[in-house]
């Protein structure tokens, strides 16, 4: 029988000899197997075993020279700019922590710096997978290329890179940190249910402590998400107990007082001060300090937190970012002490001290926010602009910034409105209050260089839209600027009215104001969307009763408006069909009623909207025939009644109604010809001095050849043959009105009821 020692003995001896004079690699793969693969894998069950890189480090020389110069020329500097890009990141999501605990799972804004750091990480880790396989670098870089996928927010490259570290490379000593990584990855994609069985597997099994502790760390941050907060203080607990490095004890220790500030700032406090014990890096320190003082403020020890602000302003004075930050929560100290006049002044400091920083930001927020209690909505929106301006990172920076859209939008309504735009650029009183360097003249430090402040634009009146119709003829055009101008305004007062009710919180002025826009609004649709709205607004003051009796006016009388069917559905009644007529047949009606109550304006406003809106509708010869009518026989302008008439000849030539008025169409033209009207606005004398008679007053009364009532009437008859209107009594009900507008009168009160009087009366 062979003895086996003898060939062991015998192979080991003469490896031995050829290593002392080989630089040859050992390989773990068979060359000629692999003849024709350009970059064979070698067999890492065997590769990546420390007892054989070990081995063959010692007896290699080629093996050996391989691992240094893999360590010094790649995987090394992989490392270092991963580190410093770790640094970077840790002190981020720690820095916002307590402040954004509900998106816990967003990615932080990195540096650009610490982008390119990853970036080179990988960049250098994939060399060493690309040319040295064999090393014992390999499972380490693979794993370095996900942990930065992963920090750089590229969640679906990290997942592919753990996933291929789990397949290839399962004899790694590095296998449960890319499993825990894996987990982590899954739970930024949302799949959850496997991330946590794999979390609590490596809890219960992994003998490496810090995969435990950071298993722990990771399901109280996914509690955390979940707003499970007390499972998330007790992982995060468990966390630092399983830990060995001190530097991950005070992060972990930072985030439990983060959470506890939550419901219990006292608490909170004495938490943060717990960090200390541990070793907190310089920027862990300072943000432990930070917010052991602000917690102290919130749970109203001002002794203390008034000491500990005063160390940290001498302790800090010569770090602007933090110094910023310090002088901003003795602002909020002066405001949780009441002393409005002390809090003001100081966020005035750090505005000036700190010139576009985040303190600076949330400092012009506060101001804000001062201004918009005190109803001054004009600083308000400055402030909150100011505060948009200065720092896209503060904390308050989505609140400023929906703030300053509000009371933007705010103005453009007003200036709607009132017909005054409002300069709302920033004047020189503002720009003394948030320049430091203001009085000194030095517009280089004055950060609203380069803005309009008020220079442009300015109070200036539209003359034009004020025309109003008088007893005199007037242009179309004045007409019809005069008519956009009670639309936009009516319309301007309904917005302004739901931004009082959704925005501001202010369902005094939203009442105020949907009532104003109901009164003067005759647009069928939307009267009808005016009154659902201040149903709605009802609603949310509990006045269920106030809110039905207006839902069933909207039932009553705007049954084909797009509101109608919800107003039907809140009232628990039965829903109607969609109304498949011609889409101006609603406002035509609704003309028409007005028209028969002897309401013209009304009547005339829905006639100009229906051709406006509905040039093709079937209604247009009767529209453009009623608004002829009211402005020759009842505003009395004959430029007005010509404009409609002619529109109507020329529009629809085949209709009875153009029938009617081409006579009186042909004599207006004529006329115009022979009376020519001057630059001054008078008319010439030729006609006079031919007849050699003075210029007469235009007549009020119908005159001969002028259209009937009674015509008009039939008109419309003929549209609707079921309608049954007395017409023989219009002269005893002269004062008559349309039940809609009896409705708007009793909803609007004190002298807000419509204006009866038509345009020019």
């Amino acid at each position: 029988m062979k003895n086996p020692i003898i060939p062991k003995i015998v192979v080991f001896l003469l490896l031995l000899a050829l290593s002392a004079c080989s630089s040859f690699n050992y390989k773990t793969y068979d060359e000629n197997q692999n003849k024709g693969i350009d970059d064979p894998d070698p067999n890492y069950d065997v590769t990546l075993d420390r007892n054989f890189q070990d081995f063959t480090g010692f007896m290699f020389i080629g093996n050996r020279i391989e691992n240094f110069s893999t360590y010094f020329n790649t995987f090394f500097n992989a490392s270092e700019n991963f580190d410093d890009a770790y640094n970077d990141y840790a002190t981020r999501v720690l820095a916002n922590y307590n402040e954004k605990q509900d998106s816990i799972f967003a990615q932080p804004r990195l540096s650009q710096e610490s982008i390119d750091k990853f970036n080179i990480a990988i960049e250098k880790a994939s060399k060493v997978i690309q040319y040295h396989k064999s090393s014992q670098y390999m499972d380490r870089s693979v794993l370095l290329i996900g942990k930065s996928y992963f920090y750089l927010g590229d969640y679906l490259k990290a997942e592919r890179k753990f996933s291929e570290f789990i397949s290839k490379l399962k004899s790694s000593a590095y296998l449960d940190e890319a499993l825990l990584y894996l987990a982590k990855t899954q739970l930024r994609l949302d799949n959850e249910k496997p991330a946590i069985e794999r979390f609590n597997d490596l809890i219960k099994n992994s003998k490496e402590k810090n995969v435990v502790s950071e298993s722990y760390q990771s399901l109280a941050e996914y509690y955390l998400n979940k707003k499970d907060f007390d499972n998330a203080v007790k992982n995060f607990k468990s966390a630092i107990e399983y830990s060995g490095d001190n530097e991950f004890k005070a992060q972990m220790q930072f985030l439990v007082a983060s959470v506890t500030a939550r419901s219990n700032t006292k608490l909170a406090a004495k938490e943060f001060d717990k960090v200390l014990d541990y070793d907190a890096s310089y920027d862990l320190e300072y943000l432990a300090r930070f917010n052991r003082a602000k917690n102290l403020v919130a749970s109203g020890d001002f002794s203390n937190a008034d000491d500990l602000i005063e160390d940290l302003q001498i302790k800090y004075k010569d770090v602007p970012a933090n110094l910023g930050q310090v002088n901003y929560l003795r602002g909020i100290y002066y405001d949780e002490k009441k002393d409005k006049k002390l809090s003001i002044n100081q966020y005035y400091e750090v505005i000036k001290n700190f010139p576009a920083s985040i303190p600076s930001a949330d400092a012009s927020y506060m101001i804000g926010k001062h201004y918009e209690a005190k109803n001054n909505y004009l600083n308000a929106y400055l402030y909150y602009r100011f505060s948009t301006e200065q720092n896209t990172g503060a904390v308050n920076y989505r609140d400023a910034f929906k703030k300053a859209n509000i009371f933007k939008r705010y103005f453009e309504l007003r200036g709607i409105i009132t017909g005054e735009p409002v300069n709302t650029e920033y004047n020189e009183e503002f720009r003394k209050k948030t320049t430091k360097d203001f009085e000194k003249g030095d517009p280089s430090k004055d950060p609203l260089k380069g803005l309009d402040n008020g220079k442009s634009g300015g109070n200036r009146s539209n003359n034009l839209a004020d025309s109003i119709l008088t007893g005199e003829d007037s242009t179309f055009t004045i007409v019809d600027t005069s008519h956009t101008k009670e639309k936009q305004i009516s319309a301007a007062k309904f917005e302004l009215a739901e931004l009082f009710l959704y925005d501001l919180n202010r369902m005094d002025s939203s009442e105020i104001y949907l009532k104003q826009a109901l009164n003067e609004s005759f647009d069928y649709d939307f009267s009808a969307k005016v009154l659902f709205a201040l149903s709605e607004l009802y609603r949310k003051q509990n006045d269920n009763a106030k809110s039905e009796e207006v839902l069933n006016i909207i039932v009553r009388d705007y049954p084909r408006s797009p509101v109608a069917n919800s107003s039907r559905k809140l009232l628990n009644m039965s829903m109607v069909d969609e109304f498949t007529g011609d889409a101006s047949d609603s406002i035509y009606s609704s003309a028409e009623n007005k028209f028969i109550n002897k309401d013209y304006r009304a009547a005339l406003e829905d006639f100009r909207g229906l051709i406006s809106v509905y040039p093709s509708s079937v209604h247009l010869d009767k529209a453009y025939f009623g608004a002829g009518w009211i402005y020759e026989n009842i505003i009395y302008n004959n430029d007005s009644a010509y404009y409609y008439y002619s529109s109507l000849v020329k529009g629809v030539p085949n209709s009875e109604a153009a029938a009617i008025v081409m006579q009186k169409v042909e004599e207006y033209e004529t006329f115009n010809k022979t009376n020519i009207i001057d630059t001054s606005g008078t008319k010439s004398q030729q006609n006079n001095e031919i007849n050699n008679e003075p210029e007469k007053k235009e007549e009020v009364e119908t005159k001969e050849g002028d259209i009937d009532p009674t015509l008009l009437q039939k008109e419309f008859e003929k549209n609707d043959p079921k309608k049954k209107v007395n017409i023989d009594d219009q002269g005893n009900d002269e004062q008559k009105k349309s039940e809609e507008n009896l409705k708007k009168e009793e909803l609007i009160k004190d002298g807000e009821s419509p204006t009866e009087n038509p345009p020019g009366n």
